[in-house]
């Protein structure tokens, strides 16, 4: 990733509530692209929301 795709990143991210360094993302997304940075992030949230739902929801 090029200086403005990390910038991008951050911002995308940011407007989600995840708050990343762009020292951050350097080290977990550097050598991969925007797309797939931003891709791959908003799985993991997802999994973890899904993980945090079925543990608030638990019977």
């Amino acid at each position: 990733m090029n200086k403005n795709d990390k910038t991008e990143f951050i911002a995308v991210m940011k407007s989600i509530g995840d708050i990343w360094t762009p020292e951050q993302v350097e080290d977990v997304y550097g050598k991969v692209t925007l797309e797939e940075a931003i891709a791959d992030r908003k799985a993991a949230l997802g999994h973890f929301f899904d993980i945090i739902g079925n543990v608030i929801n638990k019977d």
